[in-house]
């Protein structure tokens, strides 16, 4: 006696048995290579995001520098550092008058590594410098970024 289900009607003993192991396979495969590459692609936008984060945060203190002149009347020094902008200098040169600028979380970019600050900088003395020693960690390097430089296509 044969037993056909009532579902599979018309249905060749082939189709009814569903995919093969090998099947399963490629298709594991092409997911894989998508999400491997969707993966890669985020990674970039990361970096570029850390990249346009740590040029925005110099914008900021620039910002933040000149307000510090404008009220305290002098740049912090290159020892007083963006500190100065944290709390009230007790070091020459003292500001006249000083208010918080930033938030001590605000002083690390975004590979967590402190801003330099220099004062004079190193292409327009007239100014302060902030750099961030980029991905690699460390200062003087070709990947840092300056505040007085401009960025690298």
């Amino acid at each position: 006696m044969k037993i056909q289900s009532k579902g599979n009607k018309g249905i060749s003993p082939r189709m009814a048995r569903g995919f093969s192991l090998f099947e399963m396979v490629i298709v594991m495969g092409i997911i894989g290579l998508i999400l491997g590459g969707a993966i890669y692609s985020m990674g970039r936008i990361k970096d570029s995001a850390a990249v346009s984060t740590s040029r925005q945060d110099m914008t900021s203190f620039s910002s933040a520098l000149e307000a510090y002149k404008n009220i305290g009347g002098k740049y912090p020094s290159t020892s007083q550092g963006l500190e100065a902008l944290l709390k009230r200098p007790t070091s020459s040169p003292r500001p006249r008058d000083w208010v918080l600028f930033v938030e001590e979380w605000g002083l690390l970019d975004p590979w967590d590594t402190k801003y330099k600050y220099e004062y004079p900088g190193s292409k327009d003395p007239s100014r302060p410098e902030i750099i961030s020693a980029g991905p690699d960690k460390q200062f003087g390097s070709e990947d840092d970024m300056s505040s007085q430089k401009e960025p690298q296509n």
